[in-house]
């Protein structure tokens, strides 16, 4: 690459290296619900007290996060990063997270990440990280988030979005989530 071009092209990708790093730094509230040493992303500004009413909308939504896949008849594997977006689609209501649950393609937990729940805010929301080279999921990963709200309520929105850079090549996925049974 001709040098005169080298600031244009990298100088993205140092700005979003850098937003990167300041939410981590930045958002991340002193106490926190949030096991210690957890890949989750919540602004301070974004979370509540609990509700002094009991929520009675309870769910469970599974998402489908592929850490690695498989490729060219199992010759090629290709890791990705994954980033699950958990938002509050309520104007008006606070959204409980309770569980979030991290598991393997053969559906054994790998990570759990909440202590306590979190409550979001309207219209706010998180993230929880897994990192390109966190192949523990494997290729059939997932999470499963339990969340209640006040009935009658929106739904949250719960998505993953994959990304994965090998050279010069980039490759993303979203993978939204779908409300599956609860255990009681």
């Amino acid at each position: 690459m001709p040098l005169s071009l080298a600031p244009r092209v990298l100088a993205p990708r140092v700005l979003a290296l850098a937003l990167v790093v300041s939410a981590f730094v930045t958002e991340c509230p002193a106490r926190s619900p949030l096991s210690s040493a957890q890949p989750v992303i919540v602004s301070p500004d974004a979370t509540t007290a609990a509700p002094a009413e009991k929520l009675a909308l309870r769910g469970r939504t599974l998402i489908p996060l592929h850490s690695t896949l498989i490729g060219q008849g199992g010759v090629t594997r290709l890791n990705f990063s994954g980033a699950l977006s958990i938002h509050n689609a309520s104007a008006t209501n606070i959204l409980a997270i309770e569980k979030i649950e991290y598991r393997n393609g053969s559906g054994q937990l790998i990570e759990s990440y909440l202590n306590d729940p979190i409550y979001l805010k309207p219209y706010a929301s998180l993230q929880v990280t897994i990192a390109q080279d966190d192949v523990r999921g494997g290729t059939g990963a997932s999470f499963t988030v339990d969340w209640s709200t006040a009935q009658g309520s929106d739904e949250p929105l719960i998505e993953a979005v994959m990304t994965s850079y090998t050279g010069p090549h980039s490759y993303a996925i979203l993978s939204p989530g779908r409300r599956v049974s609860r255990p009681q």
